[in-house]
């Protein structure tokens, strides 16, 4: 049998914890036996909730408010999980919002608010916790939510797609600069997804437009949309010392959206 995935004594941080997939990927790693730092802009219900599952599995769960495009605040993000927890040893960058704009379309102000969040926020904090994991001297994890539209060019999210396509090259550029720390730097291109909404901001959500539901499916080789869960086994496995020797790869959880 395969060992499975151990991550007991570990502290993760996840960002954008209070939705679907940042508590699919919180609630995942608490299982594998982490102490799990959830943050987001907002402390809501579901946030409250997912900390309380963190804890009905016997992890510490510790729950915190923060603007990832705010240096300040990602600096004080990752020092209260450290005082707090005894550590960071992986970040999971899943904070981002999406984008229903055309490049010839987008505004200066969609544009900042999508690249600030996606792949500003992302260095942001992988500059605090990756400092934080170089003082440990022990290592470390981190993994990046790109998308299969940063893979393949997708009209009706431009600016989106060009940030998630900016969060590849930031990881491998990322994962040359930590590797001789031993931190490894990943990242997961999820695709179509089993949630009717695309994550917006300030209480807006992104729906998908008429027929766009058959448009994809027609391309996927599973015919099937993907589950949080299934994003959420990945970011668990790399995470892990299975992925021991994976460094700077982005690896698509599709369900065969992005076969050549």
């Amino acid at each position: 049998m395969p060992p499975s995935i151990i991550l007991a004594d570990r502290v993760a941080i996840v960002t954008g914890g209070r939705r679907q997939l940042g508590a699919a990927q919180a609630i995942r790693l608490a299982e594998c036996g982490a102490d799990v730092c959830l943050a987001d802009l907002d402390h809501d219900d579901s946030m409250t909730a997912t900390a309380a599952a963190i804890e009905r599995l016997g992890r510490r769960a510790l729950t915190v408010v923060c603007d990832v495009r705010r240096r300040d605040q990602v600096e004080r993000m990752v020092e209260t999980c450290a005082a707090e927890l005894g550590g960071v040893d992986i970040l999971v960058n899943n904070a981002g919002i999406s984008s229903r704009e055309t490049l010839m379309e987008v505004s200066d102000e969609e544009w900042d608010a999508v690249f600030d969040t996606n792949l500003k926020g992302m260095v942001l904090c992988t500059q605090h916790a990756a400092r934080r994991m170089i003082a440990q001297g022990r290592g470390g994890a981190i993994v990046n939510l790109s998308s299969s539209t940063g893979l393949n060019a997708n009209v009706s999210r431009g600016p989106y797609s060009v940030s998630k396509a900016g969060v590849i090259m930031a990881t491998r550029l990322l994962a040359r600069e930590l590797g001789e720390h031993d931190i490894r730097v990943n990242a997961i291109a999820p695709g179509f997804t089993s949630t009717a909404k695309i994550g917006g901001r300030d209480g807006t959500m992104f729906h998908r437009g008429p027929g766009e539901t058959e448009r994809v499916f027609a391309r996927l080789a599973l015919k099937r949309q993907g589950e949080p869960v299934d994003y959420a086994n990945l970011v668990a496995f790399l995470a892990s010392d299975l992925g021991a020797y994976i460094t700077g790869m982005t690896i698509p959880v599709d369900g065969g959206f992005t076969i050549p």
